[in-house]
C-alpha cells in the first residue's frame, strides 16, 4: 500500500476526512487496484482509465451548470457592412460574466475548453463588484470548442435552447457568408473587369470614379 493510501486510511479511521457518499474511498480503492498492478502498467491498466473519463465528465458537466447559470449567446453586428450587398456583418460571440471573486471558475472553463479570453471590469457604481468576463469570438473555435462542449454538457434547460438557436443561426450565416480566406485576391464589380479590387470591391481606377479620391 503507498503512502497516500495509508494517511488516507489513518485519517478516515480518525474520523477527521469527511467523505459522507464514500465517493472519495472509492476513488483510492480503484487507484490502489491500479497500483498493484505495477507502475509499468498503471496507465493501461483497465480500471484508472474509466476513472478518469469518470472524472472529465463530472468536470465538464459541472462547467456546463456554470455556462446555464451565468453563461450567454450573443451576435453582435460588425460595422462595416459588406461590400458586395451590403448586408450586415455578424460576429457569434459565446461569453459567461461573473463578479470577479469567482473568476476562478472562469480560468477552469478556459483551461477545459482551451481557448478564449478573460477580461476584468471594475465596478460601475459603488455598490456593484467588480465584474469578470470570459468569451469566445473565434468561427473556428465556436465550431471545435463552443458548440461541442455545449451539445455534450449543457443540459435540457432554457439555456441550451438559447444555445441551438445561436448555433443554428452561425450555420447559416457561414453557409451563405463562406470565408474568403485563401481563395486569393477579389476580382473587380465592375461587369468584364477582372483586375484586383482596390477597395470597396472596385479595381483601383473605378474606386477613384466611385469615391473621387
Amino acid at each position: 500500500m503507498c503512502s497516500v493510501c495509508e494517511r488516507f486510511e489513518e485519517r478516515v479511521a480518525a474520523g477527521t476526512f469527511g467523505d459522507p457518499d464514500g465517493a472519495v474511498a472509492q476513488l483510492v480503492e480503484r487507484l490502489r487496484g491500479t497500483q498493484e498492478v505495477g507502475s509499468s502498467s498503471l496507465l493501461s491498466s483497465t480500471q484508472f482509465l474509466p476513472v478518469l473519463l469518470h472524472a472529465w465528465r463530472l468536470i465538464g458537466f459541472t462547467l456546463g451548470g456554470f455556462v446555464a447559470a451565468e453563461g450567454w449567446f450573443s451576435v453582435k453586428h460588425r460595422g462595416k457592412r459588406f461590400a458586395r450587398d451590403g448586408s450586415q456583418r455578424l460576429r457569434f460571440v459565446f461569453g459567461v460574466s461573473v463578479a470577479t471573486r469567482d473568476r476562478h471558475m472562469l480560468e477552469a472553463l478556459r483551461q477545459f475548453l482551451g481557448c478564449g479570453d478573460i477580461r476584468h471590469e471594475s465596478a460601475r457604481r459603488n455598490e456593484w463588484a467588480p465584474m469578470s468576463s470570459f468569451e469566445i469570438a473565434s468561427s473556428a473555435h465556436h465550431r471545435q470548442r463552443t458548440i461541442p462542449f455545449a451539445e455534450t454538457y449543457l443540459l435540457p434547460c432554457q439555456k441550451r435552447d438559447q444555445f441551438f438557436a445561436w448555433r443554428d443561426l452561425l450555420y447559416e450565416y457561414e453557409s451563405t457568408r463562406p470565408s474568403q480566406y485563401g481563395r486569393g485576391r477579389s476580382e473587380c464589380s465592375v461587369p468584364g473587369c477582372t483586375g484586383p479590387v482596390r477597395g470597396r470591391m472596385l479595381r483601383r481606377r473605378h474606386y477613384y470614379r466611385a469615391t473621387g479620391c
